[in-house]
């Protein structure tokens, strides 16, 4: 099963998901819906939401509370990407002009705090305490994930282990408790939520790694995202500190000359680093360790029959790994 059959396996559901998504942005602050819709139709894939859909599905649950939640894990997600495009100066986002250089730093975190508020107002309406307690705590590590990672800024002497650790908080921990509220919802036995959410986290780790791949070695066409825009914004991530463990002295100088200065990140700045990504492989290295996670994060699903909804998750696991590539 490719990605376009899951898309069309889920379109009833992922339209009504889509409507959910319009519906509850409505306020008659005219600013909030103008702001959210305007991100949240940008081009982005639903993954989440597929996961969650997908996740309920194979625990055998397909009613409406999964396209409530579907949404709530979306508007979660667009607030991150809201705050994140304002903690980072960004002006592009999936190749558009970003939120916050459209109507500024003040309107894009405000109405972040709206669609963190609103998701949580919707999950009380539903009133189930285990899914609000998956989403405040992977909300917490989110947040917790954002601010070790502004503290690593420029850094490349943080170690692999410190960064795996802080994408696990800022990427990992919503993936893996979209899949969990799936398995909530089907009021599956503690086994499958834990494997649910196991499989979650290691997607997690596999999605932000492939992101990372993509910033040096993506299409800009296809990704809408600038190469080397880690790199210009001070973000270390998995391949930048590949290339600095295995880079010799005289390397390891060029690139804190490039980090620290910011003019130095320039045509020249980049080419030489992606020099040094090429000369050490630090792209399919990145890579391979994504896989990695993937396959773990399919094993985990082992515990369910087959059945056509968990082939689409490992299905949807592949996606994320090889998309855009």
């Amino acid at each position: 099963m490719n990605f376009p059959k899951i898309v069309e396996s889920l379109a009833p559901d992922l339209e009504r998901v889509e409507a959910a998504i319009q519906a509850n942005f409505r306020s008659d602050v005219v600013l909030i819906p103008d702001v959210s819709g305007y991100l949240s139709g940008s081009g982005g894939k639903r993954i989440r939401p597929m996961l969650l859909l997908l996740a309920a599905k194979a625990c055998g649950y397909s009613g409406p509370r999964a396209v409530t939640h579907s949404c709530v894990v979306e508007y979660i997600h667009t607030a991150t990407l809201l705050h994140d495009d304002v903690v980072d100066g960004a002006e592009m986002r999936r190749g558009r002009s970003s939120a916050n250089s459209k109507w500024g730093n003040e309107a894009s975190v405000l109405v972040g705090d709206f669609l963190f508020a609103k998701s949580f107002s919707m999950m009380a309406e539903e009133g189930d305490s285990r899914i609000l307690k998956a989403m405040a705590d992977a909300c917490t590590l989110l947040s917790e994930g954002e601010v070790l990672q502004l503290i690593h800024m420029y850094n490349l002497e943080i170690r692999e282990e410190e960064y795996l650790d802080i994408i696990h908080r800022k990427t990992g921990a919503l993936i893996a408790a979209s899949c969990q509220v799936g398995a909530y919802l089907g009021d599956a036995r503690p086994a499958a939520v834990e494997a649910l959410h196991h499989f979650g986290v290691q997607v997690g780790y596999a999605f932000q790694l492939v992101d990372d791949a993509l910033d040096y070695a993506g299409d800009e066409g296809r990704t809408g995202k600038e190469v080397g825009k880690d790199l210009r914004e001070g973000s270390v991530t998995l391949p930048l500190i590949r290339v600095f463990a295995q880079a010799g002295p005289a390397e390891r100088e060029r690139l804190r000359e490039i980090m620290i200065r910011t003019e130095a990140v320039g045509p020249d700045g980049l080419a030489d680093t992606l020099a040094m990504m090429a000369k050490y492989k630090a792209v399919p290295y990145t890579l391979d360790r994504a896989r990695g996670y993937v396959e773990a994060g399919k094993a985990a699903l082992s515990v369910f029959p087959d059945s056509i909804h968990v082939d689409a998750l490992r299905a949807l696991a592949d996606f994320i790994v090889d998309r855009d590539l």
